[in-house]
């Protein structure tokens, strides 16, 4: 299905790095729900969500055609740990989740993540390296934000 983008909601405290690095696509006309395209949930702010579990999916470098979608399972890494002197210092906030292996070795970097429940965008200091997980942006964080924005 081909759609075009409408308009671009950026978070307006997004710093064009990667502080508040959330954004909505509003597209031109709604997706079609087939066996193959399907619509993702949002998790509302109350919904209990696994603190160690998680599965991410996506294309790889989208630089090559046609290939098949990856997943992967990670883990959710306390953001306490994630936020450490040598890990990530302090620079993991409320919003963010860090999700990989302490260990390093195999990453969700690996997989190039597109589209999972905890955000499409994420951020880290190298890939599979120990001690440096992904690090994401909780689309249940910004669950109000998303909804205001979508009316």
């Amino acid at each position: 299905q081909v759609r075009r983008i409408k308009q671009v909601y950026l978070h307006e405290l997004y710093d064009g790095y990667i502080l508040y690095d959330i954004a909505l696509v509003e597209l031109d006309k709604p997706i079609v729900c087939t066996p193959s395209v399907q619509l993702a949930c949002l998790p509302t702010p109350t919904v209990a969500v696994s603190p160690v579990h998680c599965y991410v999916a996506g294309w790889g470098d989208t630089y090559a055609k046609r290939i098949p979608l990856k997943q992967s399972g990670a883990l959710l890494i306390d953001t306490q740990v994630c936020n450490s002197s040598d890990w990530y210092g302090g620079k993991i906030q409320d919003y963010n989740l860090c999700a990989g292996y302490p260990e390093g070795g195999r990453s969700t970097c690996q997989v190039r993540s597109v589209l999972q429940v905890i955000q499409p965008r994420h951020w880290a200091y190298g890939c599979a390296r120990a001690k440096n997980p992904s690090v994401f942006v909780s689309t249940q964080y910004f669950y109000n934000w998303i909804m205001e924005k979508m009316g």
